[in-house]
């Protein structure tokens, strides 16, 4: 990920509607970096409307680029957000002054007024579909409560994220779908290569030695592919759990056989990396350590409930606004883990590797939650110097050793010196190879870049005026199973003679 500016692109073109005239009486363009003001007031606003009922400054549509560096991914995000006295509806729900932004989607509708309406239409509008035949089935179930818009947030290697939002409120929620389908299939594909070869080099004699064959395999493949699920909904049922500020809130569940539902808080200021870059490539030492601060208030959380994150990265925490001192959210809890206390150890290569740790990457010795420190410690010197200070990604197993010159870069490096002695020391003591010597959550929270006299009330204030106006979520039916009335199953054809049938049979059985 760079730091470097990105072009400006045209994403979207919003019409003036007259309801009054029945026609549209003016239009703008909406750019990629670029804020719009609309609204009465000539000197304040980019577009201005004449109506006594619309406010001097009514409206602000703005955009959120996610991945500047693979903009063809997903789509700059537009947003719009209510500013005005008499109130602003997207689609004939209440906006609400105050509230978080609203995501825009290709024909949304923005009522100003009575009489002028606002109407977005997106530059790109792809036509492609998003949603299968059994999935859109399965929303068919859940439709009077959510509704899933083709409007896409981003994608993983078995699903993707689109925006949704609550039927009876027009809250808009991240939808994330994981077709658990193409996670069987490509375990069962695996299996298929594995049987193949197998049966190249063995011959069945006997059918009682084909049955015992058979019964292993589906024993096996069972077991594989209930291990993959396991993964997948432990993202949920550790989420579900969860009930913090500074944590991505689940608003609903809903599994079938063959889809993961998972709706989560729509955060509508894009994530750090995106932040860091609006605000010019790095953070001074104050607006960093707000942020830092945050993180580990949301650290402390978890591993006081002996949740280990795995993948702390710029990536995975989320701004609610581009102002300074907003509420932050630390997401993406798929490589999130619950380990038992003062005995458990995890080995699994997992995470970013740029900001893994090193323990990380010696799997016989395992590690523990000191890895969150670390990546901390890498995220806390990205705010500062605006750069990663391990760049060994194209090296398989980095040793000690590299990562310990980088260090020294990292202190020999003008724009890491020009920062404040504690925050440097901060970072220094996350940084720490041993992970024994490596400070704890606790410590961390109470290191005077936080707690020193001249800064310590003011944080504690910032952290309050953050979240303030945050609520636990009061949903008693968080989780709900769901049985869509459609055949799913397709099992692979692509098998030897003599074992087709019981194949067959087995898979059929699983999934």
């Amino acid at each position: 990920m760079s730091f470097f500016s990105t072009p400006i692109h045209l994403v979207g073109t919003v019409s003036v509607w007259d309801a009054q005239l029945q026609r549209d009486i003016d239009s703008f363009p909406i750019y990629s970096n670029a804020e719009v003001y609309v609204g009465r007031d000539q000197r304040r606003c980019n577009h201005v409307v004449n109506d006594p009922v619309i406010s001097n400054i009514h409206l602000r549509i703005y955009t959120i680029i996610f991945d500047r560096d693979n903009p063809d991914e997903v789509a700059p995000l537009v947003y719009a957000q209510d500013l005005s006295m008499n109130g602003t509806s997207w689609n004939g729900y209440p906006m609400g002054k105050g509230r978080e932004s609203f995501l825009l989607s290709d024909g949304d509708v923005l009522q100003l007024s009575p009489r002028l309406s606002l109407h977005f239409r997106c530059a790109a509008q792809g036509k492609e579909e998003c949603f299968d035949m059994l999935q859109m089935i399965e929303m068919k179930v859940f439709e009077d409560q959510y509704k899933v818009t083709p409007q896409k947030l981003g994608s993983g290697a078995y699903g993707q994220v689109h925006m949704a939002f609550k039927k009876n409120t027009g809250q808009q929620l991240a939808c994330k779908i994981v077709d658990l389908r193409a996670l069987k299939n490509k375990v069962i594909r695996k299996a298929e290569d594995q049987q193949s070869r197998h049966v190249k080099e063995n011959t069945f004699p006997h059918n009682k030695n084909r049955l015992l064959f058979i019964r292993a395999f589906k024993e096996s493949l069972q077991r594989k592919i209930q291990e993959k699920l396991d993964v997948y909904s432990r993202e949920a049922r550790i989420l579900e759990s969860l009930c913090h500020p500074n944590i991505i809130r689940i608003e609903k569940v809903i599994e079938s056989s063959n889809t993961i539902y998972l709706f989560q808080e729509l955060v509508t200021a894009g994530d750090l990396f995106s932040y860091i870059q609006y605000k010019g490539g790095k953070l001074d030492d104050i607006e960093a350590a707000v942020i830092v601060r945050q993180v580990l208030m949301a650290l402390d959380y978890l591993h006081q409930r002996e949740i280990v994150h795995r993948d702390l990265k710029p990536d995975n925490i989320l701004m609610t606004s581009l102002a300074d001192g907003c509420r932050v959210i630390l997401t993406d809890f798929g490589c999130a883990r619950l380990v038992r206390p003062n005995i458990e150890r995890m080995s699994t290569l997992i995470g970013t590797f740029d900001y893994s740790a090193p323990e990380m990457l010696k799997s016989k010795q395992g590690y523990t939650k000191a890895v969150d420190l670390w990546s901390l410690g890498c995220v806390a010197a990205v705010l500062l110097i605006g750069d990663i200070p391990f760049k060994n990604s194209l090296t398989a197993h980095p040793t000690d050793l590299s990562r310990e010159r980088d260090l020294e870069k990292l202190e020999a490096d003008m724009d890491w010196n020009r920062i404040g002695q504690r925050a440097r020391d901060f970072v220094r003591k996350l940084l720490v190879f041993d992970e024994a010597k490596r400070i704890d959550v606790k410590q961390a929270l109470n290191h005077n870049w936080f707690t020193n006299p001249a800064h310590r009330v003011e944080f504690e204030a910032l952290y309050r005026r953050a979240i303030r106006g945050w609520q636990p979520l009061d949903e008693p039916d968080l989780w709900i199973v769901i049985a869509a009335d459609v055949d799913a199953t397709v099992p692979s054809t692509k098998w030897y003679p003599g074992v087709l049938v019981e194949f067959v049979a087995a898979v059929c059985e699983i999934m």
